[in-house]
């Protein structure tokens, strides 16, 4: 084997087999796009594929890079823009494909070689066996990305959905803590929680749940006569297990501080910082070495009142059986 052919095999192993394509069903007015990943073993890494009613879901052609197709699904997704129903049916057919050995390597093996009949007669067939429309129309494409660059796209992709590495700096240094918060909502005026993005600045209130968030509370001034004030804060992780799982997001209130919360409801509507009304982003600056008190190991105000009020009680009650003693042995 010549040099020139041992690196020919050596690319041919680190590459990834990106497949992707459209359809559409125009007697049933269903539009769809799908994304599937194979990786130099013939596996199938990600798979994506939606169904719409909306015919701009057709207006993504096959020729454009995988990011753009898997970004535009997800986002359809995240909208609820799609059929649900006929989406989830197809996605079986893609796992089921994934997990039988025999139909997911020929494919590969066909889409490796670019046998592009043998694909598009493949997927026809089983796409029809689900949207039943004898005049389906289907275009595909067939994208070669190298594994390096494979992996440097994705962690591109999702850099707006991770901590930033300032941020992960924090989070692992003593003085960072994270406390629960809870969304400030604005059903009107406010952004779609599936809109929202890293970068975002939201409102939010600290939830007053243990004496670690009220030291915190009362550390940013943010308790007056009793009402705790929202804070501005920037999201720096937005997670979710899929479309009808919570919406986990992670944001930043100050310099070590970071606000959790979890919102089930995908709908609402959350009220954005604005610097004109709203009080500014916390600046004060933590120290790293900041000592945090243990309120674990700290007993609450409510029990350092009842063991105050358990003394008293007992001095009170010795002092008057000292008096009643004292009585007695004077006669009195």
């Amino acid at each position: 084997m010549t040099p020139d052919q041992n690196l020919e095999n050596i690319e041919e192993e680190h590459k990834y087999y990106i497949f992707k394509g459209r359809f559409k069903s125009n007697s049933l007015k269903f539009y769809g796009l799908f994304l599937i990943i194979f990786n130099r073993r013939g596996d199938i890494d990600v798979n994506h594929i939606l169904v719409s009613y909306y015919s701009n879901t057709y207006d993504l052609e096959p020729h454009l890079s995988w990011e753009i197709y898997e970004e535009s699904i997800l986002k359809q997704k995240w909208s609820d823009d799609y059929n649900p129903s006929m989406t989830a049916s197809l996605q079986d057919m893609i796992d089921n494909i994934a997990k039988d050995n025999n139909l997911r390597l020929q494919l590969f093996e066909s889409i490796r070689n670019y046998e592009h009949d043998n694909i598009e007669l493949m997927m026809m067939e089983r796409i029809n066996r689900i949207v039943h429309d004898k005049n389906l129309i289907l275009e595909t494409s067939i994208q070669e990305v190298g594994e390096e660059d494979f992996r440097k796209s994705k962690k591109s992709e999702f850099s707006s959905s991770n901590i930033e590495k300032n941020d992960q700096d924090n989070l692992q240094e003593d003085g960072a803590v994270i406390l629960q918060v809870q969304l400030i909502l604005a059903p009107v005026s406010g952004k779609p929680i599936y809109e929202l993005k890293v970068g975002d600045k939201i409102m939010t209130k600290i939830a007053p749940n243990n004496d670690r968030a009220n030291y915190f509370i009362d550390l940013l001034d943010l308790r007056v006569e009793g009402y705790i004030k929202p804070v501005p804060c920037e999201i720096v992780d937005i997670k979710a297990e899929g479309k009808n799982s919570p919406i986990e997001i992670l944001s930043k209130i100050g310099p070590g501080i970071f606000g959790k919360c979890i919102e089930d409801e995908r709908q609402v509507k959350l009220k954005m910082y604005n610097p004109e009304v709203d009080d500014p982003l916390p600046s004060k600056k933590m120290d790293n070495n900041i000592n945090i008190p243990s309120f674990a190991n700290t007993p609450s105000k409510k029990k350092t009142i009842s063991i105050k009020i358990s003394f008293l009680t007992i001095g009170l009650l010795g002092a008057i059986i000292l008096i009643f003693l004292i009585l007695l042995l004077l006669g009195i």
